[in-house]
């Protein structure tokens, strides 16, 4: 036996000196990249070399400084690689670099002017399989930017469009299968102030129709443009603009909200041109969908594909002799091809803890709202009162909505009467819970009606 054990021990360690033939280092050395990628690599050396940098975009969802992207739809994708040469006359540079074998090449340039790349990206804009290479280019003023869209063909770099812009959004909007750019244009003047519609026609990007934004806005605030769907799965473009009042308007503002609201026009396809379909042809303004409390906007609140406007109101507070207003409903509205407005529901929204609540019909215009916050965090509160505005009566609590965190969170959550309104939040270090307050009025809810209306808040991405 003890022979035995000696003759496997032996094998063992021949097979295992054949396994492993290599050296120290080489067992500890990195993995090497496949043989194309190391020459692509040398490829973009080349730039780098002789005095390049990378100058990767620096918005949007594509900023890596190397991407791959099928561009001519072969099924094999390209290299694109961003460069700044800070010694040529047209410092950015887009190299395109196409694989042949094993091997790559480069197969085009695209050469820009200005500080940096703002954004790129990659789309199909005159309807065949191939995509073209949306740039914004940023100008030696951080505020100023240009928009250019390139085909490429054979090694030729096409340039099918270029304009100034404020802000823009790449989508099908007359839905004929291939995708349009559609630009938000504001200055100084009310004529400045326009969105207009490129698209692909003869080989070239086309002004094809540009419609007005409505009179007043001052600019846009960070994501004020957004594409989404009006009823009936429309594609509409949302622009909401910061707007500053006139006339009876500014006295309203003056003393409820804050120094300029915001106003969202919607621009959809219609009667094959681009029309600002909320806009008022006697006021010049998108009327109904003005708001001072800018805190909230267009959104798909109830994710069904449809985008909602909200139009915020304010609900009263308890004791409260301020004109600040504190506490917001908001009714959400979708929007049909014609510009009328229909009602989705209305919510209280707390953005500060993150959540909002849909409240029933039978609320409306009966309930009051204040919270409660524990000294030290933890635990904040939201209270809903029952009131029907007679000065004789004082309002009554019926529904306490609590967002809890800290260690001792499960434990407050599950105090006596409480219950807790999300499932599967055991891993979460947020936990929403709620109680009744015993009430002669009938909210006409349960727990599970509390459940079923009441939503955390979501970002656009998510």
């Amino acid at each position: 036996m003890k022979k035995f054990r000696l003759l496997l021990a032996a094998g063992l360690l021949l097979l295992l000196t054949g396994c492993f033939s290599q050296s120290v280092e080489e067992l500890y050395a990195p993995p090497r990249a496949p043989d194309d990628y190391l020459k692509l690599d040398n490829k973009i050396n080349e730039v780098l070399n002789a005095g390049g940098e990378y100058a990767a975009p620096l918005t949007g969802d594509l900023t890596q400084k190397v991407q791959l992207q099928d561009l001519d739809g072969d099924g094999v994708q390209e290299a694109i690689a961003f460069f700044r040469v800070s010694s040529s006359e047209r410092p950015l540079k887009i190299y395109i670099y196409r694989q042949i074998g094993e091997d790559y090449e480069v197969a085009a340039i695209i050469e820009g002017e200005g500080s940096a790349i703002n954004y790129v990206a990659y789309e199909n804009l005159d309807g065949d399989s191939s995509k073209e290479i949306v740039v914004s280019w940023q100008m030696m003023s951080d505020q100023n930017h240009s928009l250019a869209a390139y085909s490429i063909r054979n090694g030729q770099v096409l340039e099918l469009m270029r304009t100034n812009y404020t802000s823009f959004q790449v989508c099908d909007l007359d839905q004929d299968g291939q995708d349009e750019v559609v630009v938000i244009q504001t200055g100084t003047t009310e004529e400045s102030n326009r969105v207009e519609l490129y698209d692909y026609s003869d080989g070239i990007m086309e002004l094809n129709s540009s419609a007005p934004l409505s009179r007043n806005v001052t600019g846009l605030p960070d994501g004020g443009v957004k594409a989404g769907y009006l009823r009936e799965n429309v594609p509409a473009i949302f622009v909401t603009s910061s707007y500053g009042y006139s006339g009876v308007a500014q006295e309203y503002a003056d003393s409820n909200y804050k120094e300029a609201g915001h106003i969202t026009d919607i621009f959809a396809w219609k009667n094959n041109r681009l029309v600002n379909i909320t806009l008022n042809p006697e006021s010049g303004e998108s009327d109904s969908t003005i708001r001072w409390y800018t805190d909230v906007g267009a959104k798909d609140i109830n994710h069904d594909g449809i985008m909602e406007l909200p139009d915020p109101f304010a609900l009263p507070e308890p004791d409260s002799t301020s004109i600040a207003v504190n506490f917001w409903g908001i009714h959400w509205r979708q929007y049909d091809l014609d510009g009328r407005a229909h009602q989705v529901f209305t919510t209280y929204y707390n953005d500060k803890d993150g959540w909002y609540f849909i409240l029933p019909d039978r609320w409306d215009g009966k309930i009051m709202v204040s919270r409660s916050d524990m000294v030290g965090g933890g635990e904040r509160a939201v209270i809903f009162y029952y009131w029907e505005g007679n000065e004789g009566e004082d309002p009554s609590p019926f529904l306490v909505v609590y967002t809890l965190s800290g260690d001792n969170r499960f434990m407050r959550a599950n105090m006596s009467g409480r219950f807790r309104l999300l499932d599967g939040d055991d891993d979460s270090d947020t936990i929403y819970a709620a109680r009744f307050i015993q009430n002669e009025w009938d909210c006409g809810l349960d727990e599970e009606g509390v459940k079923s209306h009441f939503a955390l808040i979501t970002n656009d991405w998510s």
